[in-house]
């Protein structure tokens, strides 16, 4: 797991003025589609493996597997 971020603060840093809902990125974690941790009630992005992501879910999925 790398540097990890509250998913309120990546979304600020993310999306200039108004980006999706926090609902709909938490969704994003809870379904894998965004690299993130769950601690205690928050969600946390990690960073590192954001920037590996290719947004291809195929793609990806080999990635991870592969290392």
């Amino acid at each position: 797991m790398g540097k990890l971020m509250h998913v309120d603060e990546w979304r600020a840093m993310r999306f200039a003025g108004k980006g999706p809902s926090a609902g709909t990125v938490r969704r994003w974690c809870r379904n894998g589609e965004l690299p993130a941790k769950k601690i205690g009630a928050h969600w946390f992005v990690d960073l590192d493996a954001e920037k590996l992501a290719t947004g291809n879910a195929l793609a990806d999925d080999v990635l991870r597997a592969m290392g």
